[in-house]
């Protein structure tokens, strides 16, 4: 199956690394294992710098558009206001969509089965 659909379509989850169920949860549970999401931000005017407070957790796509790397320990309005201070707006805001893709590497990476190589 294709990941981001399962992301979107799925309440409930299970990954399984060669013939070993190593996760069975909601997708809601799963999802906050996360330690980092990455957002996309469509500004509202074009951007040619990214603020250097929020340089090394962002990069600009394109001159109106900003992906950035936020921690679950920091809130959304931390980095509105930082946006805000440097005068971008944002139009938009959504999760780039490869939340489970990259949780779906991180579990079968570690994997007892994979450390083993068997």
């Amino acid at each position: 199956h294709y990941l981001e659909e399962a992301e979107r379509l799925c309440r409930n989850i299970g990954i399984i690394d060669q013939g070993l169920l190593v996760e069975n949860t909601s997708m809601r549970g799963l999802l906050r294992q996360l330690s980092m999401e990455t957002f996309v931000l469509d500004l509202e005017q074009p951007v040619a710098v990214i603020p250097d407070d929020l340089a090394p957790v962002s990069r600009l796509l394109d001159e109106c558009t900003l992906e950035i790397d936020v921690n679950r320990s920091d809130t959304l309005n931390q980095i509105y206001s930082q946006l805000s201070a440097a005068g971008i707006r944002v139009r938009s805001m959504r999760n780039k969509s490869n939340r489970l893709e990259q949780l779906f590497i991180n579990l079968v990476g570690q994997s007892p089965v994979r450390a083993n190589g068997k």
